[in-house]
């Protein structure tokens, strides 16, 4: 993208507990027909978490989901995928949203017709 086109975007991102990602993409793609979406996945121990539990080996596997839209949709997205991901529930993640200070266009290439 170039510069003047990321800044008129911003960029959701939402930490869901383990397995929360992919219905979550399969709702934005097929429902909102979103198709700016990245997953990666990390490990980490709660703040509410008591001492007791937290040790090596006792962190638990999160999903960190990003979605980049358009300045004029994002807040509309941001509550859509806030209930759609459950993040209203206890313990259902914790997601916000900022500008978007770089991206790279990539577009898949067309592919021929299959005879």
């Amino acid at each position: 993208m170039l510069r003047s086109e990321f800044q008129s975007h911003k960029l959701i991102t939402a930490i869901l507990p383990k397995g929360r990602a992919a219905p979550l993409i399969n709702t934005l793609v097929h429902e909102r027909g979103i198709n700016r979406v990245n997953v990666t996945y990390a490990r980490g121990v709660g703040r509410l978490t008591p001492l007791r539990h937290r040790g090596v080996g006792e962190s638990t596997e999160k999903e960190i989901v990003n979605v980049i839209v358009s300045v004029e949709e994002a807040d509309e997205l941001f509550e859509f995928i806030f209930f759609a991901a459950d993040i209203n529930r206890p313990h259902g993640g914790l997601m916000y949203q900022q500008p978007l200070t770089s991206a790279t266009l990539f577009n898949l290439p067309d592919e021929p017709e299959e005879e």
